[in-house]
């Protein structure tokens, strides 16, 4: 499967700027464990509507997004744990008898990020909202390799994001340890500008693979780097991406 990767933006508590993820990609270490983007472009109205994950979501999309874009994009929004914080929270509320929040309740499930994002941008094409489990980015990659091959008149834009669990969890998963979000808006059309990318998908005998930071990440890191090959390993399937471009 081919796509060309015209744009990427990712963000991160500390790591916000292009030149700092490539310096970040160079020497990465584990970020602040807590921090939201500040999201100027979002009117304060609607930006205090939206959580920690959805305005992560909304930086990296606008940052990769130009002019009215993000009312012609197919969408993908990729999540390992989602709003796993704030369904705790209601959790424990209805646990407690007390009355649940109306704002928290509606950002509860997994398309907030989608639906807000197509009120923003006025888009009313395809979106996709998933989670792929420790595999949510190869997955989310797929969808929009999918979605940019069944509507090519359009790019698709992928945006992988993901927050702390709650200590509740860490006997249960192994959460990443910082937020983080990124983006990248892909293209069928091989002459556009961008970085033409190869994913093949084979079956392999190994289970998974450790990564040291998310797979989004791991991913950006290998994007600027010099290395024509990344490969990820996930229940018993081999997942490769080769860059035939940049």
């Amino acid at each position: 499967m081919f796509t060309t990767l015209r744009r990427w933006s990712a963000w991160a508590p500390s790591v916000e700027t292009r030149a700092d993820w490539r310096a970040w990609a160079t020497n990465p270490v584990n970020l602040p464990d807590q921090g939201v983007p500040a999201l100027p472009s979002i009117p304060a109205i609607r930006r205090r509507r939206l959580s920690g994950l959805s305005r992560m979501a909304f930086q990296v999309a606008f940052d990769c997004l130009t002019g009215a874009e993000g009312a012609c994009v197919n969408s993908v929004f990729a999540s390992h744990h989602g709003e796993m914080p704030i369904m705790l929270e209601l959790t424990d509320a209805v646990i407690d008898r007390e009355p649940l929040s109306p704002k928290k309740f509606s950002h509860s499930v997994y398309n907030t990020t989608a639906g807000h994002f197509s009120i923003e941008t006025a888009n009313q094409l395809p979106s996709v909202s998933l989670c792929g489990g420790h595999a949510s980015f190869c997955y989310g990659f797929l969808e929009a390799l999918a979605m940019t091959h069944r509507n090519p008149g359009n790019p698709t834009l992928l945006v992988m994001a993901d927050v702390p669990l709650p200590d509740f969890f860490a006997l249960y998963d192994r959460p990443p340890v910082f937020p983080y979000a990124f983006a990248a808006l892909l293209a069928n059309d091989s002459a556009t500008e961008g970085t033409r990318l190869q994913l093949d998908l084979a079956p392999d005998k190994n289970t998974e693979e450790e990564w040291g930071f998310p797979q989004a990440l791991v991913f950006l890191q290998w994007l600027l780097s010099g290395e024509t090959q990344l490969a990820h390993h996930h229940h018993h399937q081999r997942w490769t991406w080769q860059k035939l471009s940049n």
